[in-house]
Parts: C-alpha cells; structure tokens; sequence
C-alpha cells in the first residue's frame, strides 16, 4: 500500500457527482472517530501520525492520518482535529490543505490487512458535519481487496454549510481490472483510505464512516 499525497488521484477522476443518499435498510459504522483524539496545526509542511481505534475495531489497531498544508499568500495555519466523535480540518486562509485517513495499520505504523468482511452490503457511506470552501472539495475513496488492485470512487462536492450524507456504491468503483467492486471483492477487504482536499482554501468536518446496504 502506497503512501498517499493530495496529488495521487488527480488523473484518475471517477465521477465527479454528488449522489444523494437514500434510506439504507442496513448499516455499519466503521469509524465514528470517538477515539484517537489528536489535534495537529501545520503550516506548509505535513504530518503523519497514528491514532487508536476501538478494540476490535473492524479497521484495525490504528486510523493513519497524512495531513498537508500550503502556507498560503498570509502563511495562515491548517488544522486537523480528529476524535471525540468528529474528523475536521480547519483550512487556513487561502491554504491548500489535503488529509488521507487509511486503515489497516497497527500504532506502530505495520501494514496489517484487514481481512474485512462486507458482503451483503452495497457501498459506503460519509457523513459530513459540513463543506466551507472557496472551491470544491474532491473526496476519494481507495479499497485495495485481497486481489492487491486498487479500486477508486471520487465525488466533488460544492461547500454545504448543513449536515448531509455521501453515498460510494460498490458497483461504483473503478480499477485496473474494470468494473466496479463485486461482492466477492468486498467480503475480503485489506486495506482502505480515505481522501480529501480542495482548491483554494478547503474546510470540512465528518462525523462517520460506514458501510450500508441501500
């Protein structure tokens, strides 16, 4: 699994539409960010860092940020501030900022698979406390399943000021292989990252991260 950067997925757009999602008839909260409280202020640099997930948690020992920053015309400093139930970066003004948070580590930062097992349901879910941005946000999903072939779905979203949902379908994700995940694909899951950043300045807060079945 490769490190990301705020540059990885630009010559691999998906789909740049916002899908809206429905009632689900199941759901399961992979990361509803109670734990692994950090709080990180950075100016034109990054950072990487490890937080402690939930034991047992579905997406293993640790939730990996890499959080960048631009200093921007007035050097402003970004923050990140993740746990006690929410996941915000707070962009300085006129800074390009960018997080990747990915799953399958342990605090130590070792890649561990995950092994995770979602058959039966139809896609992931993001829910957002809010967009504030001068431009919008592009928001990446990467699942790698037992195959090692990466799978992308990418949204752009326009600033929203209210909470919402975002839904990912499966069926929705491309590879190297063609084709959208399929339920074999997604009942042995390794490795998952989720990205997001913008131009211009980016602000943005979730609340969860799950698997549903719509």
């Amino acid at each position: 699994m490769k490190q990301l950067s705020k540059y990885a997925f630009c010559i691999a757009v998906i789909a740049l539409v916002w899908i809206p999602v429905r009632a689900s008839a199941q759901t399961l909260t992979l990361d509803d960010f109670t734990l692994g409280h950090y709080v990180k202020r950075i100016n034109n640099s990054h950072d990487l860092h490890y937080g402690a997930l939930p034991p047992n948690s579905r997406l293993g020992a640790a939730r990996q940020t890499f959080f960048e920053a631009d200093s921007g015309l007035d050097a402003q400093w970004s923050t990140l501030d993740v746990g006690k139930g929410h996941f915000v970066v707070d962009a300085g003004f006129s800074c390009g900022t960018s997080i990747s948070s990915s799953y399958g580590f342990t605090l130590a930062g070792a890649e561990v698979p995950l092994g995770l097992d979602l058959y039966g349901y139809s896609g992931f879910q993001l829910n957002f406390q809010g967009i504030a941005t001068s431009e919008s946000l592009y928001v990446v999903i990467t699942v790698w399943p037992q195959s090692g072939v990466p799978y992308n779905f990418e949204v752009v979203l326009p600033p929203n000021g209210n909470a919402f949902s975002v839904s990912f379908p499966f069926s929705g994700f491309q590879g190297g292989g063609g084709g959208g995940l399929t339920q074999a694909d997604v009942s042995n899951i390794s490795f998952i990252a989720v990205q997001a950043g913008g131009g211009g300045f980016a602000s943005f807060g979730l609340t969860s991260f799950r698997a549903v079945t719509q």
